[in-house]
């Protein structure tokens, strides 16, 4: 299937499923943070799983990252498809975890988090986020540009 016939199957009256099913489909998105010197930061993140509506994600302690979204706890995840010239953004606060199962299956969502940190599970810190926005937008007509919010358990 192409991203454009991808995108036009999406359910626009259910934003968290498009929500997911981008991360999915894409799985490196682009997160910007504020950078302690105040000046925007952008670096490849991974979603990693969405459970009872609340989206997951993870860093390490040592990444300047952490430090960053430790200061300013806030952060909004882009991806952008030229082929259907379709993007989505989402943004909220960020709110850590050190929560064993969050973190098993942070590791369990990722080839790449279980080959680095695996056995150094202790370095790994999940987030969730709360306030969560997002925003669906296409330049083809056809498939139209959606606004959601999308509170969850923790808001």
């Amino acid at each position: 299937m192409t991203n454009y016939e991808f995108f036009r199957k999406l359910n626009f009256n259910d934003g968290l499923s498009v929500v997911k099913e981008v991360f999915q489909r894409f799985p490196m998105q682009y997160g910007s943070t504020t950078g302690l010197d105040g000046l925007a930061q952008v670096r490849p993140i991974e979603f990693k799983f969405e459970e009872d509506g609340v989206l997951y994600f993870d860093t390490i302690d040592i990444y300047d990252s952490y430090k960053e979204m430790q200061k300013t706890p806030y952060i909004q995840v882009c991806i952008g498809d030229q082929e259907s010239m379709s993007y989505l953004r989402i943004g909220g606060k960020v709110n850590f975890t050190k929560e064993k199962a969050v973190i098993d299956k942070c590791v369990e969502n990722s080839p790449v988090l279980k080959s680095q940190y695996g056995d150094k599970k202790e370095k790994i810190v999940g987030y969730y986020l709360t306030d969560v926005w997002a925003e669906f937008c296409s330049f083809d007509e056809t498939i139209g540009s959606y606004k959601y919010n999308l509170p969850n358990k923790f808001d």
